[in-house]
């Protein structure tokens, strides 16, 4: 199929008894068009020869960090690519098949002892795990919970099957079919490509407006939401600028990230950056007040405080004067309305804008808004459709968002 063709695959072979179907698998990727390179765990050497993986993939097989005999200072000396980051760093996508539940345990509790764990550790590139392993391994809390954390860190799954285990057993563990993780791949990459050559501005994260030196008001705001956006838009292949106020969290992927503070401060930034993006995702939560009688001084906090303030920029409304042509997405946050209002706030806040879509959400119930992993949110467009994305992980949403872009 077209969508691998000249795709690096990167394939993590481990110590379990199914690692011979890989071989099957190689090649089904070899005829889609793929570049295929292998790891092998020491456990893995012991169950199948890496002459038969270089022969169906074409490539070396590595199986260590080092070199035998490896002189650390000839290796400065000539410059020599490090072979965990080489591997780590061409890869389109990384796929562990079969896995153990110690390579489960490994990645998941951060240990890097290896080429291949250390690989995964150096990657940019989406890693599909593919378990293999007898019924009551699988069925292992400890197992189960490292698995949880994984898939919380975004690494992805092809489930193991019920069937007939080589232990003698019957029952979950057994490697999926050969053709459904093919398709995975096959789903990831072109996902991972569906924005390549498209320049994104993504904007997230709270603003704040002094008060004194020391002291500010500002917005609630993970940033959550506009980090997720931009990590996913990186991932589908896209040119990523990310300008942030105050997050929570940090961005996983290496892309332009630019840290702001107030909201002269992103709307600066945006000037400056805005103008050959094809898209901007505004999902900052943007200060609606500046303090007019801001302090010079720390105020003392037994002083009686009145605050005067007054409006600040509408950046969104601004966006399509400094660059008419960007598609240009914004969020909307309300508080305890019901959906016909919501979505009418939404449309009116893309009119004023003339933006092209306006995702609107409810931060007053439960499991939506700011300090959750999870949102419900419909999103608007200049034809007053309404798409509802019912209650999602924030990364689904993200993706979600991302599908719409044109």
């Amino acid at each position: 199929m077209e969508s691998l063709k000249n795709k690096n695959i990167v394939i993590g072979v481990t110590g379990g008894i199914a690692c011979y179907k890989v071989l099957d698998l190689i090649k089904k990727l070899k005829t889609s068009g793929a570049n295929v390179h292998v790891i092998m765990t020491n456990s893995a050497e012991k169950l199948a020869d890496k002459k038969d993986f270089k022969k169906a993939s074409g490539n070396e097989v590595r199986d260590s960090l080092f070199e035998p005999n490896i002189d650390y200072k000839d290796y400065i000396k000539k410059n020599k690519p490090i072979k965990h980051i080489s591997l780590a760093d061409i890869a389109d996508l990384f796929l562990i098949c079969p896995a153990t539940a110690n390579i489960i345990g490994k990645i998941a509790n951060g240990i890097a002892d290896d080429l291949l764990t250390t690989s995964i550790m150096a990657t940019n590139a989406t890693v599909l795990i593919c378990p293999a392993m007898n019924v009551k391994m699988w069925k292992n809390p400890i197992l189960q919970h490292n698995i949880k954390r994984l898939k919380e860190l975004k690494y992805e799954f092809v489930e193991p099957e019920y069937g007939d285990l080589a232990c003698g057993y019957k029952g979950m563990g057994r490697l999926a079919n050969l053709d459904k993780i093919a398709d995975r791949i096959k789903s990831i990459i072109a996902r991972r490509n569906n924005l390549a050559g498209k320049k994104i501005l993504v904007t997230a994260g709270a603003t704040s407006e002094e008060i004194d030196p020391v002291r500010v008001i500002t917005n609630k705001s993970s940033g959550k939401m506009g980090t997720y956006i931009a990590e996913e838009a990186f991932l589908r292949g896209a040119e990523v600028t990310l300008i942030r106020g105050s997050n929570s969290i940090e961005p996983q992927y290496h892309f332009k990230d630019i840290k702001i503070n107030n909201v002269k401060d992103l709307l600066n930034e945006i000037k400056k950056n805005i103008k050959d993006k094809d898209a901007m995702i505004h999902a900052a939560a943007v200060s609606d007040f500046m303090v007019s009688n801001k302090a010079k001084r720390k105020l003392k906090s037994f002083e009686t405080l009145n605050l005067e303030l007054s409006p600040t920029t509408k950046i969104f409304e601004k966006i399509k004067n400094m660059n008419k042509d960007v598609f240009l997405v914004g969020f909307k946050a309300e508080y305890m309305v019901g959906k016909n209002q919501l979505t009418y706030r939404a449309y009116e806040l893309l009119k004023s804008a003339n933006a092209d879509l306006v995702v609107a959400n409810d931060v007053g119930k439960e499991g939506r808004g700011f300090d959750t992993d999870t949102n419900e949110v419909f999103i608007v467009d200049k034809r007053k459709n309404t798409k509802h994305i019912g209650l999602s992980d924030k990364r689904i949403i993200a993706n979600k968002v991302l599908d719409m872009l044109k």
